[in-house]
């Protein structure tokens, strides 16, 4: 992961700034720690950008990923990632598994 120069002079932007990248930070430790820190967390940040769907047709997304982060990430948080093809609504009810499956705040 990369990092430059970012010029802010508001002290709100500043905060903002600040909170938005603290909270990147620690999304990714906790995504190493459920993966038992196997992955770094640049390793992790890339394979995450090279997840995606593609439009395929109305209504039809094909996932362009696969890989040892994907196969873990369905074992440590019970995410389906074997549909090849999916829909939206599909991909959604996705997205909502996970947040269900997030551990409880300690």
């Amino acid at each position: 992961m990369e990092a430059r120069p970012v010029y802010l002079s508001r002290h709100d932007r500043i905060e903002a700034h600040f909170l938005t990248s603290f909270i990147a930070l620690v999304i990714a430790r906790l995504l190493a720690y459920r993966l038992d820190n196997k992955y770094s967390i640049k390793k992790l940040a890339e394979s995450l950008n090279a997840m995606a769907y593609s439009f395929v047709e109305q209504n039809i997304y094909v996932g362009d990923f696969a890989g040892e982060i994907t196969v873990d990430l369905k074992e440590k948080l019970k995410l389906d990632l074997d549909h090849k093809y999916m829909t939206y609504e599909e991909i959604r009810k996705l997205i909502a598994t996970t947040k269900k499956h997030s551990p409880p705040a300690s």
